[in-house]
C-alpha cells in the first residue's frame, strides 16, 4: 500500500544524503524542499512571522522568560533603551559603554550570524555614535554579553555554545523533535552552524540524547563531515550539556504561548547559574540539517502523522 510520505514526496531518495555519513538508514527523512516549501508553511504563520519575529519584541512576547539584558533598541530608526524608552544618541553611547561587552544583533529577517558585531569599553565611542547614527540600520538590538555555565566554556569558550531544539505543537502538548549543540571554532564569537566562517569545521553540531549526553560525533552543517572531538579538544562522547532539562523545560513551556508557530526552533543558552535562557526563537525556516546529520529523520515516529495533517487535510 502506498504511504502518505511516498504521495508527499518523502524521504527515502535523500535517505543516503544522511545515512552515508550518521549510518541511521531510515526512509523517513524529510527533504529540505519538502520541509520549506510545504512542512513549515503549513505548521507557522507566514504573515504574522514578520512581526512576532522581531527580536526588539521578545521582551513583551516572552516576558516572564529568561532572556539576556538588552541595553539598546533601535526600532524603524529611532533608539530605546531596556523598556523601550527613547533615548538620544549621548545616551545610547552612555549605557553601552557601562557594559563590559556587548553584541549588537540585526531583528529582522536574520540568519547565519549576518550583521553581528561586538563592542566592550576599549570601543571608541565616536564608532559607536557613527554606528547609532547610521539611518541604514534601522532595526537592531545591542544585549549585554551572557556569562555562560563552566561546563559550555569547556567546549569553547569564546562563543556563547547554544541548545537549537526543534518542537512541534500538537493536539497533545508539545513534541521535542530533535535536539544539538551549536558549537563555536577558533576565533568564532558566535556558534551559529550555518555561518560558514571555518571551511574546515563547516559550522559544528553535535546531537543530544534524551539524558542530555552528547553522542560520538559532531557534523559539519553544509557537508555533513563527522568529528569525535572539538578543534579545541573536547571528546564528544560522554560530555553531559548542563541543564538540559531546564532547556527542554523552558521550551514545553513557551511554545503554546506562540500558537500560529506550531513547528520552532529554538536556541537556548545555559547561564553561570545554571538558567536556562531564552536567546532566539526561529519561527519559520528552522534549519533542518543539522537535526537528521545528528538525529536522524526530523519527524522520527510522527512523520506519518504530520505528512498525513500536512498532505491529506489539505
Amino acid at each position: 500500500m502506498e504511504t502518505v510520505q511516498n504521495r508527499a514526496g518523502g524521504g527515502v531518495k535523500y535517505a543516503w544524503y544522511y545515512a552515508s555519513q550518521n549510518g541511521i538508514h531510515d526512509p523517513r527523512y524529510i527533504p529540505n524542499n519538502l520541509y520549506y516549501t510545504k512542512i513549515d508553511q503549513y505548521f507557522n504563520d507566514r504573515k504574522l512571522g514578520w512581526g512576532f519575529n522581531d527580536k526588539n519584541y521578545y521582551s513583551k512576547i516572552f516576558a516572564g522568560i529568561p532572556q539576556p539584558k538588552t541595553v539598546v533598541r533601535k526600532i524603524k530608526g529611532l533608539l530605546f533603551d531596556e523598556y523601550y524608552r527613547q533615548i538620544t544618541v549621548d545616551e545610547a553611547v552612555a549605557l553601552l559603554l557601562s557594559e563590559p561587552e556587548v553584541i549588537c544583533k540585526p531583528t529582522l529577517e536574520t540568519g547565519s550570524g549576518r550583521g553581528i558585531r561586538f563592542w566592550n569599553t576599549q570601543t571608541d565611542a565616536g564608532e559607536i555614535r557613527v554606528f547609532l547614527m547610521n539611518s541604514d540600520e534601522t532595526d537592531y538590538a545591542v544585549q549585554a554579553i551572557l556569562k555562560q555555565h563552566a561546563e559550555l566554556n569547556r567546549v569553547h569558550e569564546g562563543s556563547i555554545n547554544t541548545i537549537r531544539i526543534s518542537s512541534l505543537l500538537m493536539d497533545d502538548g508539545v513534541h521535542i523533535l530533535s535536539s544539538v549543540l551549536r558549537m563555536g571554532v577558533g576565533n568564532a564569537k558566535v556558534d551559529n552552524a550555518t555561518a560558514g566562517d571555518n571551511a574546515q569545521y563547516d559550522g559544528m553540531t553535535c546531537g543530544i540524547n534524551s539524558n542530555g549526553r552528547l553522542k560520538k560525533y559532531a557534523y559539519g552543517y553544509y557537508t555533513g563531515k563527522k568529528f569525535d572531538r572539538h578543534p579545541q579538544g573536547l571528546i564528544f562522547d560522554g560530555y553531559t550539556v548542563p541543564c538540559y532539562d531546564k532547556a527542554v523545560e523552558l521550551v514545553k513551556k513557551v511554545h503554546p504561548t506562540i500558537a500560529h508557530f506550531r513547528l520552532v526552533s529554538w536556541d537556548v543558552a545555559i547561564d553561570e547559574n545554571e538558567n536556562a535562557v531564552l536567546i532566539e526563537a526561529n519561527m519559520r525556516n528552522g534549519s533542518i540539517n543539522f537535526h537528521q546529520f545528528n538525529n536522524g529523520p526530523l519527524f522520527g515516529d510522527l512523520t506519518e502523522r504530520v505528512l498525513k495533517e500536512v498532505f491529506v487535510k489539505n
